[in-house]
């Protein structure tokens, strides 16, 4: 635990090997950590080959939740100073001049205005899910999951929407999880979709295994998951990266999946387009994915980052033992 920001936080550095560069990962939500799912994935573990992977778990999150946190710091600011004081401490802690930064639909938002107000910390900003402004997002899942209801007549789901206001005033977090989950059944967030529940039994099986995790822990993820989105709404709600952050200086890499409706792919291909990029920037489309592309077309993310990136940053392709 790391004191950022004021309060206690939980940050955990992987990696093969200390001299690899550094890559600092944004989780998603506000408030899911993918730390106790994905390092016992192969996108995590084969990244810690490559890079010294920071894992970092936002104020409000897992083991970075606490009740004495106070809910004024509970903004997107505090979130993008958060993230410059802990890769500070990751630059102190690796000798590490720059970092790269991975940030992934939720945690995009932060990065992308972090990559705009602070381009010496950065080799590069990579992108999973680039959310651009949330609320839009919202809309337009809402506008998804209502056409695939009414083109199956799915009486359940075309009910649970009828209830949902979708001025942006009266618009809640309970109706944003409504439209999720159908979001989730109708191949917006996996592409093949699924009539599983969006929280599925195993990932609570992996919380409750986690040997990171305490008991305290494991109970804060299990029953407070959405204390940062609740905190967080109305901010979040009000935000914009088409005016928060209209230029990054450093390079710039959208991996975007193709059938994400939950952050609208269409909308990260607009803020693409108008972004100032001075160092470039590239937009590689996942065709056989949703939101999470570095899941769903594993070989194709790591290859991406591994002959794409990392060479026209370094210019050469690192040696990484199978």
């Amino acid at each position: 635990m790391v004191r950022i920001g004021g309060i206690r936080q939980a940050i955990s550095i992987r990696g093969d090997d200390k001299t690899n560069p550094v890559l600092v990962y944004l989780h998603g939500g506000p408030g899911y950590p993918l730390f106790p799912f994905e390092p016992r994935q192969g996108s995590m573990l084969r990244l810690e080959r490559q890079f010294t992977m920071v894992y970092w778990e936002q104020r409000g999150t897992g083991k970075s939740f606490s009740w004495r946190i106070p809910r004024k710091s509970m903004s997107i600011e505090q979130f993008v100073e958060d993230t410059r004081q802990v890769i500070e401490y990751v630059r102190q802690v690796t000798g590490a001049d720059k970092v790269f930064l991975w940030g992934h639909s939720w945690g995009s938002n932060i990065g992308a205005l972090f990559a705009a107000r602070y381009p010496e910390l950065l080799y590069a900003y990579i992108s999973t899910g680039q959310s651009v402004s949330p609320f839009e997002n919202e809309q337009l899942a809402y506008e998804f999951v209502l056409e695939q209801a009414q083109n199956e007549n799915n009486r359940k789901a075309l009910r649970q929407l009828a209830k949902i206001d979708t001025l942006e005033a009266n618009y809640s977090l309970n109706h944003a999880l409504t439209v999720r989950r159908w979001v989730y059944r109708y191949g917006g967030i996996l592409k093949e979709g699924s009539d599983r529940p969006y929280v599925d039994i195993s990932e609570i099986g992996q919380i409750l295994s986690a040997p990171e995790y305490s008991i305290s822990d494991r109970i804060n993820l299990i029953l407070f998951p959405y204390f940062s989105a609740e905190e967080l709404w109305e901010d979040l709600k009000a935000f914009d990266l088409r005016e928060a952050a209209p230029g990054i200086e450093v390079p710039v890499y959208f991996l975007v999946g193709k059938y994400d409706k939950i952050v609208s792919a269409q909308l990260a291909l607009v803020y693409f387009n108008m972004l100032e990029a001075p160092a470039g920037k590239h937009l590689i489309l996942f065709e056989q994915s949703a939101h999470r592309p570095f899941d769903e077309e594993r070989e194709k993310f790591l290859k991406v980052l591994k002959e794409r990136i990392f060479p026209e940053v370094f210019g050469e392709v690192p040696h990484i033992p199978e």
